[in-house]
């Protein structure tokens, strides 16, 4: 039975107006940034957890600010969704607007930072798309442990981490080079030589200003040119051309997201901010092996990742 009802949540998100009644329950709206695939996948997710369960609502956000009841407790998609739906919510005058729970997912953690004093005293929180950092060096140690100089571009976002980054590479007996600070565009580069000349790797951060669509290929080719790897946060990343990267899917972090608000439902309190439990390695084999470096395929660094913190 919970298959078919998955099925028939899939087709149905199609044209994102889906409606599932429980006989019982919370009212849940899925506020999506987009009606696309990331925004899909993560839906279908949230509604195989929390659907049986609750009266779900998945619908572009935009849609969901025309309802004149407030729900019992508001799931986001994506930055766009958080950043609405909290707008929306402000303008909102009734004390039973300023009580709804907000849970967002799919956004980094910068963003969740930035946008979460605006919620006032309304209970919010949220499964970032972040690594932790710690995970991030196990996973350099146990992939490169040739590597003893971490390289990181330093930018406005990045520059905050600085202290923690020293104190994770140095717990593993690694020395981080940090570039100059990079606060326009055209410091990029003069930046990233810095570091090629110094460090063995670079792991790149989640740094909008530093890693976009406009700057990516070039500072793919000017790392390949300089033999210096990049480990990245987004497996488009390794398809460009990284060696490797740590992230979580839509699907992991929705799931985690779905964990934590059935907790709270069951009396255990309202969850902190916290980065996704589950994760995923890709590595791009080709390019490491341009590159002189034999890695481990990438289910078996993430299986020894998943046993160093004690996961199933």
């Amino acid at each position: 039975m919970r298959r078919l009802i998955r099925l028939f949540l899939l087709a149905c998100l199609v044209n994102m107006t889906l409606v599932l009644e429980a006989a019982a329950g919370q009212r849940i709206w899925v506020a999506l940034a987009a009606e696309e695939g990331p925004y899909q996948e993560a839906a279908a997710v949230l509604a195989a957890e929390l659907g049986g369960e609750h009266l779900l609502t998945v619908r572009p956000w935009q849609a969901l600010i025309e309802e004149s009841a407030p729900p019992d407790l508001v799931v986001t998609v994506g930055v766009a969704a958080f950043d609405g739906l909290l707008e929306a919510f402000a303008r909102r005058k009734e004390e039973a607007w300023a009580r709804v729970p907000v849970m967002a997912t799919l956004l980094p953690q910068a963003a969740f930072e930035l946008r979460a004093p605006a919620a006032g005293r309304r209970l919010i929180s949220a499964v970032v798309l972040d690594q932790p950092l710690s995970r991030q060096f196990n996973l350099l140690r146990l992939a490169l442990p040739q590597a003893r100089r971490i390289g990181v571009l330093a930018g406005p976002q990045t520059r905050p981490l600085l202290p923690v980054l020293e104190k994770e590479a140095r717990a593993r007996g690694l020395s981080l080079v940090v570039s100059p600070e990079v606060i326009s565009a055209e410091q990029i580069y003069p930046a990233l030589r810095a570091v090629i000349e110094s460090a063995d790797v670079l792991l790149a951060l989640p740094e909008p200003l530093i890693y976009n669509n406009a700057t990516l290929q070039n500072i793919l080719l000017t790392l390949y040119r300089g033999r210096l790897p990049l480990v990245s946060f987004s497996a488009a990343h390794v398809r460009a051309g990284a060696v490797m990267a740590l992230y979580s899917t839509p699907a992991q972090v929705t799931r985690h997201a779905a964990t934590l608000i059935k907790s709270w439902q069951a009396g255990r309190g309202w969850p902190l901010p916290q980065p996704p439990r589950e994760f995923a390695v890709a590595v791009n084999a080709k390019v490491a092996a341009s590159l002189g470096l034999a890695l481990d395929e990438a289910a078996a660094l993430a299986e020894a990742l998943r046993r160093l913190e004690g996961q199933p």
